[in-house]
């Protein structure tokens, strides 16, 4: 399995940053700003903490020497007895770890939200510029992959939340270090070697396990989501041909390999508090025997120390486990990360091109194609050559050739969703540029051969796209009357509010074809392509859904690609294409008696052949 090298920590939220807007970016640096401030209270509550226990321990001697200092913060403790001066450090410290808390909580919660907002903004982001993306740019990438990857929108989250945790912990342990250092810089420096030596020995060698079974686990979770995506969409073909055992066996295989990936990424994660707990035991007991032995300390001094060495390591050892818990967790999302701002990167490489607005809001001459030519993406050969055509506005045209003569292609080029390699179109005299596309998309209708039936009610698909509320329900009754549902409208049990299934699943092929007819009506378009409409269907529904066709003729200007020769039989005119140019183009009845005639010619050249 490939595994390319991943980007640094560092680097990676560096790129990632460049795409959030300046307020999102604000929002972090006031976040980390919280996070010192709740980093110097640690400290504080930590100190308080071990002052607290020393003067629980030897209040008289505590007192003594340190009375003047206190008299600076609260005058009155002077005329204190014991039991007044340890009820109000009681009442400090509470008051004190509440307030601590508190802040704590409140950065905690900010952190998160700001992350989970990161998430959605980048996945807002992706979806968006997937939508934005050239057409071709869509036909070289996997769709399942492209879901997965707003998906993996999370590991944004979840790498700037681990970020942010790990900034925390480091501020957090390297104050309360400082603190100690201050206290005891001997004990300090032995808790400093021994922890943060620990700490780095254990990042050193677990990181590149980390990253490689990271990358490993990004890869199989991809695998597995296009096997599932290709079960779910294969169903009736994979129970036709009974399939189902080969696709069960891959999805164990790579299911059990991802599942003990992510058993190795979560033992890995939990073995640096292991070794943590063991060394900080160790640390502490090394301190006294060293302070009690080798220093001859008073036991004050070694009560107080030990009292800070033991509230320091309660908040350091933690704080240590969670930077190496952070630092696995951010291991484990750069390769989604990687994988996303991948995708962030083509997004930023393709910018929408500025819409003109409505300058080509109407239809009422031609549409020219000027020498129009089209090779797509590492193709060997042009899909499209020279191709100069034009289509009056009111006129049927019909498009015929066989499979791979580009009829398919010239069509996704005057719908827009193709630009050409070279040549010009002009909708009455006007370019059609880049700019333009939307605004002349405005003024088309697209029926295709294979259309989407959305999950979803009559309605909602012929209203594809339209927010449920939005809906001209008189609009829809209007598109499923011209397009020659009333035979099976009326059987629907709620009407144009009745599901229709996964897929379209509880309509017949022409059914669909008609529902997509209406979808093409919805936003009275001046021009309806039909794409190889009726080529999947039997003769009975091509022949009703051919009706339904040509009842919109001198309607509006149609443009009718067509495998079968019948579908285009009432054309005005009809192109021929053959390997991507035209080979004749004219009145109907001609091109199409040149075209049998050829084809006869050319299946007795074959049978001579053989």
């Amino acid at each position: 399995m490939d595994l390319p090298k991943p980007f640094g920590i560092a680097k990676t939220l560096i790129k990632l940053f460049k795409y959030l807007p300046a307020r999102r970016t604000r929002r972090f640096w006031i976040i980390l700003a919280g996070m010192v401030f709740v980093a110097l209270m640690e400290t504080i509550s930590a100190g308080a903490i071990a002052f607290y226990a020393a003067t629980v321990a030897d209040p008289q001697t505590i007192i003594q020497q340190h009375l003047p200092r206190l008299q600076t913060i609260l005058p009155s403790i002077a005329s204190m007895d014991v039991r007044g001066i340890i009820t109000l450090l009681s009442i400090g410290i509470v008051l004190l770890v509440i307030i601590k808390n508190i802040t704590q909580a409140a950065v905690t919660y900010a952190s998160k939200f700001f992350a989970a907002n990161i998430s959605g903004y980048l996945g807002e982001y992706m979806l968006r510029g997937f939508m934005d993306m050239p057409y071709e740019w869509h036909l070289h990438h996997n769709s399942a992959d492209l879901i997965q990857g707003i998906d993996w929108r999370r590991y944004f989250g979840n790498l700037i939340t681990a970020s942010l945790k790990a900034l925390s912990d480091i501020l957090i342990v390297f104050i309360l270090l400082s603190t100690l250092f201050i206290a005891n810089s001997i004990i300090s420096l032995i808790v400093f070697l021994n922890l943060g030596g620990t700490a780095l020995l254990i990042i050193k060698h677990v990181r590149k396990s980390m990253d490689r079974l990271a990358r490993i686990h990004r890869d199989y979770n991809q695998s597995i989501n296009r096997d599932i995506t290709k079960a779910m969409h294969g169903i009736k073909e994979i129970k036709i041909y009974g399939r189902e055992q080969a696709f069960t066996k891959k999805y164990d295989s790579e299911v059990y390999q991802f599942a003990r990936t992510d058993a190795l990424l979560n033992f890995t994660n939990q073995l640096p508090s292991w070794f943590l707990e063991i060394m900080g035991v160790a640390m502490l007991a090394i301190s006294i025997w060293i302070m009690f032995f080798y220093f001859g300390d008073s036991s004050v001094k070694i009560t107080g120390t030990v009292a800070l060495l033991a509230v320091a390591s309660w908040r350091i050892l933690p704080a240590i486990s969670r930077i190496l818990n952070s630092t696995t967790t951010i291991r484990q999302s750069i390769p989604y990360v990687h994988r996303g701002l991948e995708y962030l990167d083509d997004i930023v490489a393709h910018p929408v091109p500025a819409f003109r607005g409505n300058d080509l809001d109407t239809f009422k001459q031609e549409l020219k194609l000027n020498n129009i030519s089209f090779t797509y993406y590492k193709a060997n050969r042009p899909a499209l050559k020279d191709i100069s055509l034009t289509i009056p506005c009111g006129q049927t045209m019909g498009i015929i050739g066989t499979s791979g003569a580009g009829k398919s292609t010239l069509v996704d080029i005057i719908i827009g969703l193709l630009q050409p390699s070279s040549g010009d179109i002009y909708l009455d005299g006007r370019k059609l540029t880049p700019e333009r596309v939307k605004s002349w998309q405005k003024l088309l209708g697209y029926v295709p051969q294979f259309p989407y039936i959305a999950p979803a009610t009559l309605a909602e698909n012929v209203a594809f796209g339209i927010l449920h509320d939005d809906i001209d329900r008189t609009r829809v009754e209007q598109c499923c009357h011209m397009a020659a549902m009333d035979d099976f409208l009326h059987d629907l049990p709620q009407g144009i509010d009745s599901f229709l299934g996964e897929r379209g699943v509880k309509l017949s092929g022409g059914q669909r074809q008609r529902v997509a007819i209406a979808r093409a009506l919805y936003h009275n378009p001046k021009v309806i392509i039909f794409d190889e409409a009726t080529s999947s269907l039997d003769t009975k529904n091509e022949q009703a859904v051919q009706q339904t066709i040509y009842s919109l003729k001198d309607k509006m200007t149609l443009i009718i690609i067509a495998h079968r020769l019948s579908t285009v039989d009432d054309c005005d005119t009809v192109v021929w294409l053959e390997k991507g140019r035209i080979n004749m183009m004219g009145e109907t009845a001609s091109v199409l008696k040149k075209y049998r005639q050829q084809h006869i010619e050319n299946k007795s050249g074959k049978n001579l052949c053989s």
